[in-house]
């Protein structure tokens, strides 16, 4: 009953790490970016719908009609004001990034304390406390809800890079930029949608981490490690990547606390990633 419970548990927990870090890894994999604050605005959009739950009656779920635009044309002017003119500029693009992005991560956290305090954060609505069976597991309604929007952004972005023009044409940069240009696509606004759906899967992954755990404006640091674990163990820009590698993830993380302090869970994690990338250095997918 153990592993049972373990499997359903790190299923759900692996759903949300890769929409936490499924943006993370597009942009990088599209626009050589490594944007260290897509935790931050995780937790930005943790808050704002929490605020929309706990001020104004709305469901979080539900306010994310009005949040995941609100953080697309934020992902789209911050590429245009600061990504776009260090990329023009800067030698080593990634590493820029990194440092401008950690820069901006600390401001949103500053920005987070000074509005909500450092207190960390439940969100509780009407459902999120009730328990459902799953295979004789006991799952609280707030943890699926949380898993399935997870699933959905998933599937959303495969389908959108897979079957719309837009999302051929983000991948054919990703490809090659200068071929994706000479074929009449625009790489500007390729590279500024990207950056706009990066940010605005981070809001999703927001509200659904919302859902599983409490949180605070400096918990971003915590999640940006396992963004990176699996980012880099998935294949660095690819969806199905980030999806396996979520799942992986949370499953080892869950399976690995039956047979080892849960202390040392994260250095089986951290094992594990350099084991595989002994094997296949590039990720379990290429983009």
């Amino acid at each position: 009953m153990a592993v049972i419970e373990a499997i359903v548990l790190g299923t759900l927990l692996g759903l949300v790490y890769a929409t936490l870090s499924v943006g993370f890894s597009l942009t990088w994999g599209t626009l050589d970016v490594i944007h260290v604050s897509h935790g931050a605005f995780v937790i930005f959009g943790a808050y704002l719908g929490y605020t929309a739950h706990a001020s104004y009656g709305i469901d979080p779920v539900l306010a994310l009609v009005a949040i995941v635009p609100l953080f697309f044309v934020i992902g789209v002017a911050l590429y245009e004001l600061l990504f776009r003119p260090l990329a023009d500029r800067a030698r080593e693009v990634a590493f820029a990034s990194m440092v401008l992005s950690f820069g901006l991560a600390i401001a949103v956290e500053n920005l987070l304390v000074v509005q909500f305090s450092a207190d960390p954060r439940v969100l509780q609505t009407g459902y999120t406390r009730d328990v459902v069976n799953v295979l004789g597991v006991p799952v609280t309604t707030g943890r699926l809800v949380g898993a399935g929007l997870a699933l959905l952004t998933l599937v959303i972005v495969f389908v959108f890079l897979k079957y719309t023009y837009t999302g051929r044409a983000v991948l054919a940069v990703a490809q090659n930029a200068e071929g994706a240009a000479l074929s009449g696509i625009d790489e500007r606004r390729v590279s500024a949608i990207t950056f706009g759906l990066g940010l605005a899967t981070a809001a999703i992954a927001g509200v659904a981490t919302a859902m599983f755990w409490s949180f605070t404006p400096s918990e971003h640091l915590h999640w940006m490690v396992f963004v990176f674990i699996v980012t880099i163990l998935g294949g660095v820009g690819s969806v199905v990547g980030a999806g396996v590698a979520g799942l992986l993830t949370g499953l080892v993380y869950e399976l690995s606390a039956l047979v080892v302090p849960f202390a040392w869970v994260d250095f089986v994690l951290f094992v594990l990633l350099v084991c595989l990338l002994v094997v296949k250095p590039e990720g379990l997918f290429q983009q």
